[in-house]
């Protein structure tokens, strides 16, 4: 299953690259969009290093924030990637509501994924309604959103005893929570672009 939650990241990160051409200065948006390239090939500790150094780019930061919360996911530190997750939301939040609308959207949803895959399933509800607040009507956050509260609900019929490594239901729902995630992001990498969403100033589009 990390393999397949591994996967999807590496397509978001890649997609990230669009959203980092219209929002970033020239020298922090090729280095994100350099080490996002990293981490697709599985290079990840040199992508770590071209992140930190687009952090010291002011408006490349949040996105390399993002990148490096995804290359913690993918190599397996959670804890870390979410820290990274935490820290990206702190600086969209400092900045006006209108703008990196995508990024707010993708790095809340991110978060839920990763949540949910460690089990969290009140954690992974709250990330992907922050998602959905930021955009409502996707549908790949509302089914995660319903799978979730699913998967909450079938842990505790449980006892509680549950979490990643419980059977059944949980297991059902990972599948076809990221089975259709992984169609639905296979399909705009393909794309090279996001859903339609408003044009404001400053915004990701």
């Amino acid at each position: 299953m990390r393999s397949v939650v591994c996967m999807v990241l590496r397509l978001v990160l890649a997609c990230l690259c669009t959203l980092a051409l219209a929002a970033c200065d020239a020298p922090g948006k090729l280095q994100v969009m350099r080490a996002n390239s990293l981490v697709a090939r599985g290079s990840h500790s040199e992508a770590i290093l071209l992140y930190l150094r687009a952090l010291e780019h002011p408006a490349s930061a949040p996105y390399a924030e993002h990148g490096l919360g995804t290359a913690f996911h993918v190599m397996g530190e959670d804890a870390a990637a979410l820290d990274r997750f935490a820290g990206v939301a702190r600086a969209l939040d400092a900045l006006p509501e209108g703008r990196h609308r995508e990024l707010r959207f993708r790095n809340h949803y991110n978060a839920g994924v990763v949540l949910f895959g460690e089990g969290d399933f009140d954690g992974a509800a709250a990330a992907f309604r922050d998602a959905l607040r930021v955009s409502g009507g996707r549908l790949e956050a509302m089914r995660n959103l319903e799978l979730s509260l699913m998967s909450r609900e079938a842990e505790g019929d449980r006892g509680g005893g549950g979490g990643r490594g419980a059977a059944g239901a949980t297991t059902e729902a990972m599948e076809l929570t990221f089975g259709h995630l992984r169609a639905a992001e296979v399909e705009r990498w393909r794309g090279r672009e996001w859903p339609e969403e408003d044009r404001t100033p400053g915004d990701d589009r």
